[in-house]
């Protein structure tokens, strides 16, 4: 008998796991189903509309056709032919170009039955089309070199039409297919053979405008293909800058444009003189005489054209900037060339004056030289352009040329500067950023100042930003001039408080750009006396610390303004190199010396977060109660480094937060053993649910994890959901929740078993064993399933966390709005109110989970999502958010704080207490709550 009960004993307490080999994936190969046929029946629709839908049908199901193309192509020719309307038969030219493009579609077969259609076809608009479809067909079939000479000669011969629009398409079609040994042979001449750019430039000279402007494109065409062009073309595009249309004048702009980037070095005679010039400046002068052209298409293209040739002569440039080369109608020279020609010339003197010169005779305006009427003034014209098209894209072209030659950029300075006053918004910021393109070319001037610092005030936030940034690289060149800086900095902050971060950023870079000018500037700056003790400032002054954070840079580089500063100088600098270390540089103070032996360097810190991580090692064969005496001190000292220590941060709060998670689990474990029965109370679930938070947490405000830390976290998730359905099923709850619950931790279970395996990562013990059931737990009843998981939890034990250094953390700083005021800001109950939101997100890959947490005074919570186009992206991983958050609310009785943070809106973990809800978001905060004082005011009647 005592055998027998020690056999039922052993039998009752020992279990033998079995591992079922993984079953081999099998590859699931899907046909694809066939599309249906495309058919094509013409003869049932009556009338000309019925005809053009069918063939409109047609066309959208190109994509679908399949081995009957070729059917499909007979039946559109057969009713072609039959086919009266015009417009039907322009339909069907246009689709037999088309069905060119399919693969089954012989291009020899649509090229013959389109020449078969032409000779019979009287309407010009279906002749062009056909041609139209014969430069597709062509297209299709780039290395078909017969079958292009072959069109290229039909065009040929149809590009003598009456019609305009038969000749541009012929042009068209042998600027995209022709080639320069495509030689097309006069049938009027038999000896003659032409060219094809020959036959295309002949065009230019057309009497319809439309067909001028498609043979320049048609040999800008050629150009793009990699046809060279010859240098005659050069004077043919010249006579086109006056034509009196603007498409013809425009497509000559580009071609010459073309031409001077293809042959620079080559000279070009000067008209009505024995001198040559260069192809590129005589080019350059006549795009910069197109910027006085009378339509502002020619205009822009022109001012855009301009800033890509750089190899303009710098007399040339230089002249783009002067206006005044021009005197009423004479040639302007200086002394010395009026001396010289009054030398050579003998002439006798008009006798009115002593010495008096030879009398000059009017000049005319056709007869002065492209040299000296061209470039004059072109950038001056452009950026004073009634369009902001033309000023755009002259102040581009400006700042282009400009970055090439610092000499250049000397002289534009004041031009792009003048274009800080325009009256866009787009044209200032494009003038501030053409300026800060080139910081490191020019000076600015005091004279200078006055019109950039105006700009501070303006009523547009992106406005100031972009001039700040660019106060951030320029360079000034006396001390009054920085001086000026400082004081429209200071009066931008006093206006706009809200541009506090920025103005210390630009105020920054002043001083790191210019320590010796703010050294004579260190006793107003910081209201030193050489005799008298002057008052501490307040230090939360903003207008102060911008001061401070220009005065501590401008140390870094010039120690001398070091021995100025006062005690109290260098207890603001302790607090703002805390508080600000990304805006104070480090600097050597005197008694700094005495500081150098005490600990705190990174790499101090970095060895004492690793000598923990090997201490909790082994953690997990350790008794409950050391562990657990042993993670509150290790999880105390991570805490503690996270917030002193910025570099190591990161990884100290990182590796905290899940040693925390495992300490909250190895007290829930000792609990348990303490007790007899598993006794959960209300305060294992609120355990439990801090568990679940840190493990979120851990999972997505931390960027940089990898796979097997992941791994870790997930098994600490299934470990306390595991207690967690424990708990709650020991309540009265009806079998249809314990069965959705079974369900979803079954679906939980079979989805980390799929990331294991997958990410090939070993799980421990506990889930191992959660792991080998997971098949029995879907077929057993609740009493079995019970029984597993209460045998799973005698297997969980505290895991280790392995050293990450590379992690960083996702934050945001709210630094508008600042924080409560007295005065609340009113809005009528019912309606909403636009509070500006200024927000600074670091280390955010996605910023689609950000939203705006609003938390009113009756503890309901709103979630408001920003549009994509209110972030801006900084850095890799570093955003702005400037937006502005819509809030409503009832009448109150009196005004009250609503709080404001920055979240991240995630899926939800398995909470298990309401199964209905498994796709509920949750959000993390990623910063400290800001507060604005609200009133809603009644609705006045």
């Amino acid at each position: 008998m005592a055998a027998l009960l020690k056999k039922r004993a052993v039998a009752e307490f020992s279990q033998v796991i079995q591992e079922e080999p993984r079953p081999i994936k099998k590859l699931k190969l899907v046909q694809k189903p066939l599309l249906p046929e495309v058919h094509l029946d013409l003869t049932v629709g009556t009338s000309t509309q019925e005809a053009v839908s069918s063939l409109i049908h047609l066309e959208r199901q190109l994509s679908q056709i399949g081995e009957n193309v070729v059917n499909i192509v007979r039946q559109l020719v057969d009713h072609y032919h039959r086919e009266k309307e015009s417009v039907v038969r322009w339909k069907i030219a246009h689709i037999l170009g088309l069905l060119s493009k399919h693969p089954q579609c012989a291009a020899d077969t649509i090229v013959e039955e389109i020449i078969s259609l032409l000779k019979t076809e009287k309407s010009h608009k279906v002749v062009g089309q056909l041609i139209q479809s014969l430069q597709t067909v062509g297209l299709s079939a780039p290395d078909n070199r017969d079958l292009h000479l072959k069109i290229v000669q039909l065009a040929r011969e149809h590009s003598k039409h009456t019609q305009h629009v038969v000749r541009s398409s012929c042009l068209n079609l042998i600027g995209a297919v022709g080639s320069q040994d495509t030689i097309s042979k006069d049938t009027d001449q038999s000896e003659e053979h032409v060219s094809v750019q020959t036959l295309l430039i002949s065009f230019t000279q057309d009497q319809d405008p439309r067909v001028r402007s498609s043979a320049f494109r048609a040999v800008q065409q050629l150009h793009q293909r990699g046809q060279s062009i010859d240098l005659s073309v050069y004077d043919r595009a010249c006579k086109a800058l006056t034509d009196d249309y603007e498409d013809v004048r425009t497509a000559a702009v580009k071609l010459m444009w073309i031409l001077c980037h293809l042959y620079p070095e080559s000279t070009v005679p000067v008209p009505e003189s024995d001198d040559e010039i260069r192809l590129v400046d005589d080019g350059f002068a006549k795009i910069c005489n197109m910027m006085n052209d009378i339509s502002m298409k020619v205009r822009v293209e022109a001012a855009t054209l301009l800033g890509s040739l750089h190899q303009v002569s710098p007399k040339f440039l230089e002249q783009t900037l002067d206006k005044k080369l021009m005197s009423n109608m004479r040639q302007k020279k200086s002394a010395h060339e009026r001396a010289k020609d009054h030398y050579a010339s003998g002439e006798w003197s008009s006798g009115q004056k002593w010495a008096d010169d030879a009398p000059k005779d009017e000049v005319a305006p056709e007869s002065v030289t492209l040299m000296n009427m061209g470039a004059c003034g072109a950038f001056v014209h452009g950026t004073e352009d009634e369009f902001l098209e033309v000023r755009n894209a002259a102040l581009d072209s400006l700042c282009e040329l400009a970055a090439q030659s610092q000499e250049f950029a000397i002289l534009s300075q004041d031009s792009i500067i003048d274009m800080f006053n325009d009256e866009i918004e787009s044209v200032r910021l494009n003038a501030i950023n053409s300026l800060r393109k080139l910081s490191n070319h020019v000076t600015l001037r005091e004279d200078q100042l006055e019109i950039i610092l105006g700009v501070l005030q303006d009523f547009s936030t992106t406005t100031r930003e972009a001039l700040r940034d660019m106060l951030c690289d320029v360079r000034v060149s006396t001390k009054e001039s920085l001086n000026a800086c400082i004081v429209g900095l200071l009066d931008n902050l006093r206006r706009y408080p809200q541009d506090k971060r920025s103005v210390w950023k630009c105020m920054k870079f002043l001083g790191k750009q210019h320590p010796h000018l703010t050294l004579p500037l260190v006793p107003t700056l910081l209201c030193l006396h050489p005799y008298f003790d002057t008052p501490e400032p307040d230090m939360d002054d903003p207008a102060y610390i911008s001061v401070l954070l220009m005065v501590f840079n401008a140390a870094y580089s010039c120690p001398t303004m070091m021995t100025m500063f006062e005690d109290y100088t260098w207890q603001h600098y302790t607090y703002l190199r805390e508080s600000l270390p990304d805006l104070v540089p480090v600097l050597k103070n005197q008694n700094e010396d005495k500081d150098d032996n005490l600990p705190g360097s990174s790499s101090s810190v970095s060895s004492f977060i690793q000598q923990i991580t090997q201490q909790v090692e082994n953690i997990c064969s350790m008794e409950n109660n050391t562990a657990q005496q042993m993670l509150q001190v290790i999880v105390k000292d991570l805490h503690k480094i996270s917030e002193l220590d910025s570099r190591n941060s990161a990884s100290a709060a990182c590796i905290g937060n899940f040693l925390q998670s495992q300490l909250l689990l190895t007290q829930l474990m000792t609990k348990q053993t303490v007790s007899s029965s598993c006794i959960m109370d209300n305060h294992t679930l609120a355990t439990v649910e801090k568990i679940l938070e840190l493990t979120k947490i851990c999972q997505h405000i931390f960027v940089g994890l990898g796979i097997a830390e992941i791994g870790l976290i997930r098994q600490t998730e299934l470990k306390a959901i595991t207690i967690q359905i424990l708990t709650l099923m020991k309540a009265e709850m009806t079998n249809e929740k314990q069965q959705d619950m079974k369900q979803n931790y079954t679906k939980l279970i079979k989805n980390l078993k799929s990331y294991l395996s997958s990410s090939q990562c070993h799980p421990d013990a506990f889930t191992t064993y959660i792991f080998s059931v997971v098949d029995d737990l879907d077929l057993n009843g609740l009493p079995e399933f019970i029984t597993s998981l209460q045998h799973a939890t005698t297997m969980i034990k505290p895991s280790a966390f392995p050293i990450v250094n590379k992690i960083r953390k996702i934050t945001a700083v709210i630094n508008d709005p600042t924080g409560p005021t007295d005065k609340p800001l009113k809005f009528t109950a019912g309606l909403t109110l636009a509070v500006p939101v200024d927000v600074m997100l670091e280390n955010v890959p996605c910023t689609s989970n950000i939203r705006i947490k609003k938390k009113f005074a009756d503890q309901t919570v709103q979630l408001f999502t920003p549009k994509s186009s209110d972030f801006h992206k900084l850095g890799p991983l570093r955003h702005r958010l400037v937006t502005q958050v819509l809030m409503s609310h009832s009448l109150w009785t009196e005004p009250t704080n609503v709080e404001l943070c920055v979240s991240m809106e995630t899926a939800s973990n398995q909470k298990f207490k309401d199964t209905s809800q498994e796709n509920v978001k949750q959000t993390i905060d990623l910063s400290k709550p800001v507060q604005v004082y609200v009133s809603p005011k009644q609705v006045k009647r």
